[in-house]
């Protein structure tokens, strides 16, 4: 009888651990920066949040903290994370007091709280309620950034790669780059400290592409100082002057 209530014990806290390996995984998914990105209470997000656009920053460390920007204040609290991907947030956040005009920061708020589940699917974070979702983009330096504008004279992107558009891609963990300049696969030497970065030693394929004005591109990485990260937007410069910016794309 005794062997049997030990090993009755020993299987109860196996299951527990695994109970709670599984939910401490999950949080360490989440953890990071998000930038909303679409929500079902905006039509358009540019217009209801123009003070800038509400973020949230997962950190579980212990329990699942979530702290942000609301679109007017900075927020703080606790999530609630549970089996099968449900997920709850305060029903009062902790935030700081600043007025704001004709923004949504309130609706945002609100849709937090009766948030029930999410979906997390390419460093996109989906947060579900009855009322509506919330889509999110993450954050971060890692993965491929596509030239959006850059500032060589006064011809547009669109204007200089009008079929395809150049992109690097980052890997913050290694001391390389990868990419396209248009046309031939580019590659070389990262190198970050800070809010520096430089990309040495450019080496490109040698296919032919008429117009293409990839060297405008590679030209123009080479002279990159620094970097500054706005939400999901890339912005890399020379010193203080703005030399390009670059989008993430995601499904």
């Amino acid at each position: 009888m005794k062997k049997i209530f030990l090993l009755l014990a020993a299987t109860t806290l196996i299951v527990s651990c695994a109970a709670k390996k599984e939910i401490k995984e999950d949080q360490t998914l989440l953890n990071g920066n998000w930038e909303l990105a679409n929500a079902s209470f905006s039509k358009d997000l540019s217009k209801d949040f123009k003070e800038g656009l509400p973020t949230l920053t997962f950190e579980s460390a212990e329990n699942l903290t979530v702290y942000g920007y609301d679109g007017c204040n900075r927020i703080n609290g606790k999530a609630v994370l549970k089996k099968n991907q449900e997920i709850s947030f305060p029903t009062d956040f902790i935030s700081t007091m600043m007025a704001c005009n004709k923004v949504k920061s309130e609706d945002f708020k609100s849709s937090l709280t009766h948030v029930k589940s999410y979906e997390l699917k390419n460093n996109v974070l989906i947060l579900k309620s009855e009322t509506g979702e919330m889509k999110f983009h993450k954050v971060t330096l890692n993965g491929n950034w596509y030239l959006d504008k850059i500032y060589v004279g006064k011809i547009k992107a669109a204007d200089l790669y009008p079929y395809k558009k150049p992109f690097i891609k980052i890997d913050i963990n290694q001391p390389v780059f990868s990419g396209n300049s248009a046309c031939n696969a580019i590659n070389g030497q990262l190198l970050m400290f800070q809010n520096t970065m430089k990309f040495n030693h450019i080496t490109s394929t040698k296919m032919f592409c008429d117009g293409v004005n990839e060297k405008i591109f590679t030209d123009a990485l080479e002279k990159v100082t620094h970097y500054k990260l706005e939400g999901t937007r890339l912005i890399l410069l020379e010193k203080e002057k703005k030399i390009m910016e670059l989008v993430q794309q995601y499904e």
